[in-house]
């Protein structure tokens, strides 16, 4: 048989483990508490700010959405401009290519006017030297 002190001590001892238990749990409880106030006192600061941010982000997306459409129908237009730029410059091509070859036979038709008047005037040089003799 064990002397009944033991059982006191051990008695005393598990009493005194089970309030250290309660008072861990009461700690745990009351840091479960505080932390759940401190989450809820971030949220109420942070919601705000994070409304703006999605907000921001919301703005950030439009805007670039309208640039890429104002860049995509800029470039179309561009685009339209370069080919109407091109048909037009095919159009002058043709008519400086009709205009060259007016000009060309004009020429050739004037230097061959031009070449006619001088033999012409060489000629009558020549026979008015010859009647002056």
């Amino acid at each position: 048989m064990q002397p009944t002190w033991v059982g006191v001590v051990t008695a005393v001892s598990l009493a005194i483990i089970a309030l250290a238990a309660l008072a861990v749990a009461a700690a745990v409880a009351s840091t479960a508490l505080g932390m759940r106030a401190a989450l809820r006192a971030l949220r109420d600061l942070a919601g705000p700010a994070l409304d703006d941010a999605r907000q921001l982000v919301a703005t950030i997306r439009n805007e670039v959405e309208a640039l890429a459409a104002t860049s995509s129908d800029l470039r179309e237009r561009i685009v339209r401009a370069a080919d109407a730029v091109e048909a037009r410059l095919a159009l002058v091509n043709a008519l400086l290519g009709g205009v060259q070859g007016s000009v060309q036979s004009t020429a050739l038709g004037l230097v061959a006017t031009i070449r006619g008047l001088l033999r012409g005037i060489k000629m009558r040089r020549l026979n008015r030297g010859r009647k002056k003799r």
